[in-house]
């Protein structure tokens, strides 16, 4: 079976990771025996790494600044095996930064410096479309209007649109305008995700339930998948909810787990056709990846 050729749209960044034994007080220095790490970040860009690794046929769109930063990811993305004519270069600008700092008990903070994220518009986002995608898998993370446009161009020639709510809390407004979407295969939400667009908990089946219901009734989707972490996934079809566990983990370090998941999810679906079994090997992919150290050093690779 040939493979299926899935376009990412969304952040490329470097993250910078750092492990600090607290948090230190204003004026204070402190000495840090952790450790740290400079590796690619940005969801859409792990998520076309994860695809690549697992032996799908990625493409990236994506922006990235004219610094040392930006050579390097161009240069990673080119050994992953991605497709990189559409990651293209915001001269005088500088590469996207995630900065994140962890606490010994797992306590994350994190400033994200954009960059030439910024300049993602839907010109080079519909550009892309001359990949001749079989699917388009869109972030949150991008301009809203850059999504809509792409949702849009994408049902106009008939191209699935995947969605990934998976969002930096502070990046995307609550009201996010869903309702103006065109025709979504897949929404992916984690639990927090769930929560801001709802209004409601999912802490449990029923929450997930009347959650995953609010939600739908804003927009055409035919899928609302519930990322639940190492606990598994929820699908709701507009008529049935399922629920499908997880391999039981230990999460070391959730780190780019949630993009790895995406990407499973979606690639094994447009394989194969079958959502629960993508949702079985995604929740895999997923504890696979937390259980190491690193997000972009722990994404899994397919067996050969």
């Amino acid at each position: 079976m040939a493979k299926k050729r899935m376009l990412f749209v969304g952040n490329a960044a470097i993250r910078f990771a750092v492990g600090t034994p607290y948090i230190p007080a204003p004026g204070e220095s402190i000495l840090s025996d952790g450790n740290y790490t400079f590796a690619p970040g940005g969801r859409s860009a792990l998520g076309a790494i994860t695809a690549a690794r697992l032996g799908y046929d990625a493409v990236l769109c994506a922006r990235v600044g004219d610094d040392y930063y930006g050579d390097r990811l161009v240069e990673v993305f080119r050994n992953e095996g991605l497709h990189i004519a559409n990651v293209t270069v915001r001269r005088e600008c500088q590469t996207g930064l995630s900065l994140e700092l962890t606490e010994p008990d797992g306590t994350t903070r994190e400033i994200f410096f954009p960059g030439a994220n910024t300049y993602l518009d839907h010109t080079y986002a519909e550009g892309a479309l001359g990949c001749y995608p079989d699917a388009i898998v869109a972030s949150l993370e991008a301009d809203a209007d850059t999504i809509l446009r792409l949702s849009a161009t994408a049902e106009e020639r008939g191209i699935p649109f995947f969605l990934d709510g998976s969002v930096r809390r502070e990046a995307v407004p609550v009201d996010f305008p869903f309702e103006k979407l065109g025709a979504t295969e897949l929404l992916i939400l984690g639990e927090e995700d769930a929560r801001l667009f709802s209004g409601i908990d999912p802490a449990n089946e029923e929450n997930r339930k009347l959650a995953c219901y609010t939600i739908r009734k804003r927009f055409d989707v035919r899928y609302i998948v519930l990322q639940l972490g190492n606990v598994g996934s929820f699908i709701y079809d507009g008529k049935y909810f399922s629920a499908i566990s997880g391999p039981e983990s230990e999460v070391v370090d959730p780190a780019g787990a949630s993009e790895a998941y995406t990407a499973a999810l979606i690639g094994e679906y447009l394989q194969g056709g079958d959502l629960r079994s993508a949702a079985e090997f995604a929740s895999a992919v997923y504890a696979a990846t937390a259980s190491r150290h690193g997000g972009y050093q722990s994404l899994p690779k397919k067996k050969a």
